[in-house]
Formats: structure tokens, C-alpha cells, sequence
């Protein structure tokens, strides 16, 4: 699949069905929704950075002191999305992993963006089920 697909794969999946319902206003830091995995952060972090790679973000920071990830926005028209991960912890397997995609339209605002929700549960359980497939796929390229 082309880099052009799988942004259009993106879109179609994750942005324009949730158009279609009213976007209420959100803090630009929204909580997110978080998951448990039996991985490396290390592993996680890869795994995160080539899903969003995949997905037109481009390169993620990663701070590893603060397990966390960031992208930078990704611009469409009216609209700038980028993705927030924590990876966190939780016991000697076990990590909890945070993902929250921001997205802003454009406004007339002082910030010049307003916040808007658009990707709700079942989205972000797709995101994870995709994250856990390239969990595996990196797990396997180390072997």
C-alpha cells in the first residue's frame, strides 16, 4: 500500500465518519484512552512511531525520561491533528499506554485553533488493535 493510501485509508477510517456527528469543544490535552500491553517501552515507542509514520505524521519525539511521544501537526485543509502517547509502567510486564489525538479546526480565536473530538471509543480501539499487530512486528524483527 502507498504512503498516499494509507493516508486516505486514515481519513476515510478515522476523520470523515466522525464529521458527520456535532464536534463538541475539548481541551486541546485531552485525557485520551489508554490500554495495557506486555511489552518494552522500547518496543511500544517503535511501534508507535511507525503507526503514526504510516499514518502521514511524519517522525514522533520521543522522551524516553518521561515516556512520552508527540508528533508534530498533521495539516489538511482546515483541519491540524497530532498524536500524544504516554507509555507508563505498571507492573514488571505490563505497560499502560495512553494515546490521544488531538484535532483543531480552524478559527478566528485568539489561538486561531479550536479543539474538536472526533475520534471516540471505538476508533481508538481500532488504533490499538493495530498498535498490538505492530507491537508483534517489531517484537519479530529482533529476533
Amino acid at each position: 500500500m502507498s504512503e498516499r493510501q494509507r493516508r486516505w485509508y486514515f481519513l476515510l477510517l478515522f476523520l470523515f465518519p466522525a464529521a458527520c456527528f456535532h464536534a463538541p469543544e475539548v481541551s486541546p490535552e485531552s485525557k485520551g484512552v489508554s490500554y495495557i500491553f506486555e511489552a518494552d517501552e522500547k518496543l511500544i515507542f517503535r511501534a508507535l512511531s511507525q503507526i503514526l509514520k504510516d499514518r502521514g505524521f511524519g517522525g514522533s519525539r520521543i522522551d524516553s525520561d518521561k515516556g512520552r511521544l508527540e508528533t508534530d501537526y498533521l495539516l489538511q485543509g482546515e483541519w491540524r491533528t497530532k498524536a500524544v502517547a504516554t507509555v507508563k509502567k505498571i507492573g514488571r510486564k505490563e505497560r499502560e499506554v495512553t494515546v490521544s489525538i488531538i484535532t483543531e479546526q480552524k478559527d478566528s480565536g485568539p489561538s486561531g485553533w479550536k479543539a474538536k473530538k472526533l475520534m471516540g471509543q471505538e476508533q481508538y480501539e481500532a488504533f490499538f488493535r493495530e498498535l498490538e499487530m505492530q507491537i508483534y512486528r517489531e517484537w519479530d524483527k529482533g529476533k
